[in-house]
Protein backbone atom coordinates (compact mmCIF):
# COMPACT_ATOMS: atom_id res chain seq x y z
CA UNK A 1 0.00 0.00 0.00
CA UNK A 2 1.36 3.46 -0.89
CA UNK A 3 0.69 6.47 1.29
CA UNK A 4 1.72 10.09 0.87
CA UNK A 5 5.11 10.90 2.36
CA UNK A 6 5.41 14.26 4.16
CA UNK A 7 8.81 14.63 2.49
CA UNK A 8 7.15 14.53 -0.94
CA UNK A 9 8.08 10.96 -1.88
CA UNK A 10 6.16 7.72 -1.72
CA UNK A 11 6.06 5.68 1.47
CA UNK A 12 5.11 2.01 1.59
CA UNK A 13 3.71 0.11 4.52
CA UNK A 14 4.51 -3.54 4.97
CA UNK A 15 3.00 -6.00 7.38
CA UNK A 16 5.40 -8.75 8.40
CA UNK A 17 4.13 -12.31 8.33
CA UNK A 18 4.50 -14.64 11.30
CA UNK A 19 7.19 -16.56 9.40
CA UNK A 20 9.00 -13.33 8.56
CA UNK A 21 8.87 -12.18 12.17
CA UNK A 22 10.27 -15.54 13.29
CA UNK A 23 13.13 -15.28 10.77
CA UNK A 24 13.87 -11.72 11.83
CA UNK A 25 13.96 -12.77 15.50
CA UNK A 26 16.28 -15.69 14.69
CA UNK A 27 18.60 -13.40 12.73
CA UNK A 28 18.64 -10.81 15.52
CA UNK A 29 19.33 -13.53 18.11
CA UNK A 30 22.28 -14.75 16.01
CA UNK A 31 23.73 -11.25 15.83
CA UNK A 32 23.38 -10.83 19.60
CA UNK A 33 25.06 -14.20 20.24
CA UNK A 34 27.93 -13.14 17.96
CA UNK A 35 28.35 -9.83 19.76
CA UNK A 36 28.24 -11.62 23.11
CA UNK A 37 31.14 -13.82 21.94
CA UNK A 38 33.19 -10.86 20.72
CA UNK A 39 32.67 -8.89 23.93
CA UNK A 40 32.81 -11.81 26.37
CA UNK A 41 36.05 -10.57 27.93
CA UNK A 42 35.21 -6.86 27.80
CA UNK A 43 34.72 -4.96 31.01
CA UNK A 44 31.50 -3.01 31.58
CA UNK A 45 33.55 0.16 31.02
CA UNK A 46 34.77 -1.20 27.66
CA UNK A 47 31.20 -1.94 26.59
CA UNK A 48 30.02 1.51 27.70
CA UNK A 49 32.87 3.23 25.85
CA UNK A 50 32.16 1.21 22.70
CA UNK A 51 28.45 2.08 22.90
CA UNK A 52 29.27 5.78 23.28
CA UNK A 53 31.62 5.76 20.30
CA UNK A 54 29.14 3.80 18.20
CA UNK A 55 26.42 6.32 19.02
CA UNK A 56 28.76 9.17 18.09
CA UNK A 57 29.75 7.40 14.87
CA UNK A 58 26.10 6.88 13.83
CA UNK A 59 25.16 10.42 14.82
CA UNK A 60 27.98 11.90 12.73
CA UNK A 61 27.20 9.76 9.68
CA UNK A 62 23.57 10.81 9.81
CA UNK A 63 24.47 14.47 10.43
CA UNK A 64 26.75 14.49 7.39
CA UNK A 65 23.98 13.01 5.25
CA UNK A 66 21.42 15.51 6.55
CA UNK A 67 19.34 13.12 8.66
CA UNK A 68 18.69 13.29 12.38
CA UNK A 69 19.93 10.49 14.63
CA UNK A 70 18.35 9.02 16.51
CA UNK A 71 15.29 9.25 14.36
CA UNK A 72 12.53 11.48 15.74
CA UNK A 73 9.80 9.34 17.29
Amino acid sequence: MCIPDPGGGIARKFRITAAGERRLDEHRDGIIRGLDKVMADWTPDDVAAFAAYLKRFNTDIERLSGRAWPRPG
